[in-house]
């Protein structure tokens, strides 16, 4: 499937895309949920990655095709191996690739399934923070303000208080029970920015 998708569109996609393409008929392949969730949303990224090293892998090893893999950009590109090279030069190109992939982090991350079962839904909310954290800067103070009325506060609370919220506006506003996805979203962003605000 992923295959043929990559092969239909040689100027690539990027994960959210290639996601949203393999929810729709004919593939149906992830849930129309799978980006709603954090968990769901961890889990249909790691299956897609999974996927993505092992095509990798198997292209590099026919030496017919590359696979560039990132959040914004996964695209094949064919490789045309020239008609001199001997099966010895073959072979030695195909061991340089194996110690590449053994040599990727990434790879060896994602093509690790125990990664997937072992992930829960606090791994996933510390993984968020974690980013955040890295990439916060101050906010302004109406910025703050905004945040509280989505996640209907008058002040900031302990971040017990802040995640028992959170979770009682996402199942009241969640799109699978009946909310609007844009307000759920504004929701979920606002929850990440408050929590920053306890660091």
């Amino acid at each position: 499937m992923l295959d043929l998708l990559l092969a239909e569109t040689p100027e690539g996609f990027t994960e959210h895309q290639l996601l949203k393409r393999l929810q729709q008929p004919p593939h149906a392949f992830f849930a129309a949920d799978a980006l709603h969730n954090p968990l769901l949303l961890f889990q249909s990224h790691f299956l897609l990655f999974h996927c993505l090293y092992l095509l990798r892998n198997r292209w590099q090893q026919n030496h017919h095709a590359k696979l560039e893999i990132s959040a914004i950009n996964i695209k094949k590109t064919v490789i045309d191996a020239p008609a001199t090279m001997t099966n010895s030069i073959a072979e030695g190109y195909s061991e340089k690739d194996t110690s590449l992939r053994h040599a990727d982090p990434l790879a060896q991350y994602y093509l690790d399934w125990s990664h997937f079962s072992s992930t829960s839904s606090d791994d996933v909310d510390e993984l968020l923070t974690s980013f955040w954290k890295k990439v916060w800067v101050p906010q302004p103070q109406e910025d703050i303000q905004q945040a509280l009325i989505i996640m209907e506060l008058e002040a900031l609370v302990p971040l017990p208080q802040l995640k028992q919220q959170y979770r009682r506006l996402a199942q009241r506003f969640h799109p699978d029970k009946g909310g609007e996805s844009d307000h759920f979203k504004k929701i979920c962003q606002a929850f990440h920015q408050l929590r920053q605000c306890q660091n």
